[in-house]
């Protein structure tokens, strides 16, 4: 709600008048927090590669003040002449309109959010606060996206629902191309209402069980082919004797489709299973659990390329604690064990994907890496700024990467499925929405 926005605009104030007596011209360091206010200048700027330097004179969103009236708060007063110098790179996430943009559409003079990078805030006197910016967005997205206490009857958005489309309003996530992404595998569920008197989100599709009053929602696998025509009805995955409480996602598939690694979401944990059929098209068995991966909570699991026996797979070794990626290989005294510290942080690895040449993709909070030939890079996509990419994996081929790219809105991000031009380098080329992509 606005209240917790308006103390943290308030604290960078109160501060910033405490200040009096400290040298005006030293920077000092002031403790991380958004900064919200007008865009009054921007300038391309020499740093490590592209940048920008917009200026913001911070203060009070108009939607805050017209809370805060309408529930007969009064309205907070900040010192005048407060400004914010933001450092935007192409390590900036920038949205406008809702979506990925170039820092240069959003218009001087339009309210703004700017969330910084850790450490990064300093004051200068009492008129003047320097941060480089991890998100910075135009007011109306970032409202959608964090405040959804704000809502106005202008946000009523177009309703993607059909069950026959692959991307909805839904959640939409780890995809499994295969035959050069001609066939691909993922995981849909429901995303939760910003507000208890909401339905529901996304397309109701056969087989996806719909969240009762308490409950949670549930993810299942389906499985489309590219036509002529697009792609099929994505048709419900069923696993046999699965039960109607636990979330499935597949997270890997061989080439023939009768062999597949799932994530198994339970009342009685989270955990690595196979299932196997005798046919491409004959039923899928029960989910057995992997043996050797111990007893903690494991997930995505991920056969090495050429090999059923090694494992690249999620481990959570004490709940509410950072994810690591560890490997099972059955020939190496010790097995399971963490991954190297190049891979493995203090911040959430999880998502591993493994190409056709043992490139390994996963996630580091909201970044996109790639382990190949001994380097790890960021996956980028072509643009100014970053772009958020949640899951990637590649084509048995090497030549495409489907990749989850989310819509920032309330209470979960709303994930969709891309493809784009795998070219190498962790360099990938334009997305494109799956149900308009054609090779």
């Amino acid at each position: 709600m606005p209240r917790r926005w308006t103390l943290a605009i308030l604290a960078i104030t109160v501060t910033l008048a405490a200040c009096d007596l400290l040298d005006p011209a030293r920077p000092m360091t002031h403790p991380d927090t958004e900064v919200f206010g007008n865009l009054i200048e921007l300038e391309e700027v020499e740093h490590d590669g592209p940048a920008w330097l917009a200026r913001v004179r911070v203060g009070m969103p108009r939607a805050f003040l017209e809370a805060e009236q309408n529930e007969g708060r009064p309205s907070p007063s900040l010192e005048e002449g407060l400004v914010a110098d933001v450092l935007v790179t192409s390590d900036t996430v920038v949205l406008a309109h809702g979506g990925g943009a170039p820092i240069e559409s959003i218009a001087l003079g339009s309210e703004v959010a700017v969330v910084p990078v850790v450490g990064t805030t300093r004051m200068i006197g009492t008129s003047n606060v320097t941060v480089e910016a991890r998100y910075f967005t135009d007011f109306e997205s970032f409202r959608r996206w964090q405040l959804p206490g704000l809502a106005r009857p202008e946000d009523v958005e177009v309703v993607r629902d059909d069950p026959g489309l692959v991307n909805s309003d839904g959640i939409e996530r780890t995809p499994l191309p295969l035959a050069r992404g001609e066939v691909l595998y993922f995981t849909a569920r429901l995303r939760p209402p910003a507000s208890g008197s909401n339905d529901w989100l996304g397309a109701r599709r056969p087989g996806l069980p719909q969240p009762g009053e308490g409950e949670v929602g549930v993810g299942r696998v389906y499985r489309t082919e590219l036509g002529d025509d697009g792609w099929t009805p994505p048709a419900p995955v069923i696993f046999d004797a699965l039960e109607d409480t636990a979330s499935v996602r597949m997270t890997w598939i061989d080439e023939d489709e009768t062999t597949c690694l799932v994530t198994v979401e339970s009342p009685d944990g989270t955990w690595v299973g196979s299932a196997e059929r005798s046919s491409p098209d004959g039923p899928w068995g029960s989910i057995e659990r992997m043996p050797g991966l111990g007893d903690v909570a494991t997930s995505d699991g991920q056969f090495l390329a050429g090999s059923r026996t090694k494992m690249v797979y999620v481990v959570q070794r004490l709940a509410g604690a950072p994810t690591d990626l560890w490997l099972y290989d059955p020939t190496i005294d010790g097995t399971p064990m963490p991954l190297q510290p190049e891979v493995n942080t203090a911040g959430p690895e999880r998502s591993p994907r493994v190409g056709p040449a043992n490139e390994l993709y996963f996630t580091r909070g909201d970044r996109q890496f790639v382990l190949a030939a001994g380097e790890l890079r960021p996956v980028v996509v072509p643009g100014p700024h970053r772009t958020v990419i949640t899951d990637a994996a590649p084509t048995g081929d090497g030549k495409w990467v489907f990749a989850c790219i989310p819509n920032f809105r309330p209470v979960e991000l709303d994930q969709d499925i891309y493809v784009a031009p795998r070219l190498g380098e962790g360099r990938i080329g334009p997305p494109i929405p799956v149900d308009d992509w054609r090779p």
